[in-house]
């Protein structure tokens, strides 16, 4: 946005202003995502993480805060930052980048020892392109001062780096994650479910499987019928019921 507003001559003050401005707008998604990717490390071993991964975030995000305070509060703290205070900025979200990369990194290597799962290599996998994605980012980073034009392809660069480690965890989450299954089911109200929405004999083993936490592909061998057949029906159920996803049905069905 500095970089932006300079090129079309706004003048100083303002510049200051909206650059100073805009990223408070932005700090409750970074809170968010710190703790969401705190949260992912453990998710992605299958630890219960809730306290754990929230005493991680505290303690992180506690030292952010110090740090911030000293460079906010401190008179001449480090010279240069009046010299110099966009490459001062870059530096600082560098070294955030940096910090909350390390704990997903680290809490995914410790954990990932313990794992026994037929494909040990995903997750380790995954982690090293999550850090390719970020040393592509801090690449990109200084670059992004040198000309208005090079502005817009950069940031688009910086925030779709993490596109393809998403992507590689997605197609092999079958392999990572456990399947949502129910976890205080009610025979009951499945009844009711069958019986309101006339869901065929089929459709509601189907449902039960789904209950039970089995993937579309354990469902059809279970049942000795074709991936597609499951993926038919599963498509006809969410449709009978009015819902969306595996989660709701889930969710409808327990106590």
């Amino acid at each position: 946005m500095r970089v932006i507003l300079t090129s079309i001559e706004v003048d100083g003050k303002t510049v200051e202003t909206v650059t100073n401005f805009l990223p408070v707008l932005g700090v409750p998604f970074l809170l968010i995502s710190w703790f969401m990717l705190v949260k992912m490390g453990f998710s992605l071993n299958d630890v219960k993480s809730e306290n754990r991964a929230f005493r991680i975030y505290l303690i992180f995000l506690t030292i952010v805060i110090v740090i911030s305070g000293i460079y906010f509060l401190t008179d001449n703290f480090l010279a240069f930052i009046t010299e110099d205070l966009i490459y001062t900025e870059m530096g600082i979200f560098i070294s955030l980048e940096l910090g909350y990369m390390l704990i997903f990194a680290g809490i995914v290597w410790h954990y990932s020892k313990r794992q026994k799962r037929a494909d040990k290599k995903i997750v380790p996998r995954f982690m090293i392109l999550m850090l390719l994605a970020l040393v592509l980012r801090l690449a990109v980073l200084p670059f992004a001062f040198s000309s208005p034009w090079i502005v817009a392809p950069l940031i688009l660069v910086y925030f779709i780096s993490n596109l393809v480690p998403l992507f590689y965890l997605k197609i092999h989450s079958h392999l990572v994650f456990a399947p949502l299954h129910s976890e205080n089911p009610n025979q009951e109200k499945r009844e009711l479910i069958y019986s309101k929405y006339e869901i065929s004999k089929r459709e509601k083993e189907i449902v039960e499987q789904i209950c039970l936490g089995k993937t579309n592909q354990q469902i059809a061998d279970e049942l000795f019928i074709s991936l597609q057949t499951v993926k038919d029906h599963t498509h006809r159920i969410y449709t009978k019921i009015g819902i969306k996803s595996r989660m709701k049905l889930v969710q409808m069905v327990n106590e």
